[in-house]
């Protein structure tokens, strides 16, 4: 039976709402030695479910990594649990409002909520796919219950010989009620299944040789340098 998933795939932004919470060290959970990656939890003061974040490394160029999240109709086939995956307003090339639906074993109802996403990149290539959940952007279905939060990140940082560490960390309120074995699953699971499924559908064709202005505007930018006083 499959396990449900809280994310709709996406992101953690550097400063955010738990960073200033009482967190706990992180702690290794799962490895998986052929593929290189490793799934670390800790502990959020006052959250019932852990904060997640997957790490492993790929060889492919970054350009390839943001053109495979900005394919919504492939998302629910990677994404682990993601069954619904609707851009909803693009507001920008680089922001979109996004819907999801994330799949839970009976008698678990599924989740949906509405998601901000925002790509940025820095001087040295390195490119963040950030979401922030706005559950109050459109009336709540019935059918589902609303997650009331989720924050997070993917994170592409180019390394040596073409490879890119990839990093994939968030945090989330998933609304309702769940049963323990539940909690304690996804938060292992989700970032193991999600970046398994990357290692294969990033390096297919259609996404590589790729370029996007956000990406070189920002490996463009001089350095910044300090003033020295006379």
């Amino acid at each position: 039976m499959k396990r449900f998933t809280l994310l709709a795939g996406i992101a953690l932004s550097v400063l955010s709402p738990w960073s200033l919470a009482e967190v706990s060290p992180w702690e290794l959970e799962a490895h998986d030695e052929d593929l290189d990656i490793k799934v670390f939890t800790r502990e959020v003061e006052g959250s019932e479910l852990k904060e997640f974040k997957g790490v492993t490394h790929i060889k492919a160029d970054v350009n390839a990594f943001v053109a495979l999240l900005k394919d919504d109709p492939e998302a629910t086939s990677w994404m682990h649990n993601v069954i619904v995956f609707d851009v909803k307003e693009r507001i920008s090339d680089v922001e979109n409002v996004i819907y999801t639906v994330n799949e839970a074993p009976w008698p678990v109802t599924n989740r949906d909520t509405y998601i901000r996403s925002f790509f940025s990149a820095d001087e040295n290539g390195v490119v963040t796919s950030s979401i922030k959940a706005e559950p109050d952007y459109a009336e709540v279905n019935e059918d589902y219950v609303r997650m009331p939060s989720i924050e997070g990140a993917w994170t592409f940082a180019p390394q040596a010989e073409g490879m890119v560490e990839v990093t994939y960390q968030v945090h989330a309120n998933p609304g309702g009620s769940l049963p323990d074995w539940l909690v304690n699953s996804i938060v292992v699971e989700t970032p193991m299944e999600t970046l398994t499924n990357l290692h294969t559908k990033v390096l297919d064709e259609k996404y590589q040789n790729q370029t996007y202005a956000f990406i070189e505007n920002a490996k463009a930018k001089p350095a910044s340098t300090e003033l020295v006083a006379e």
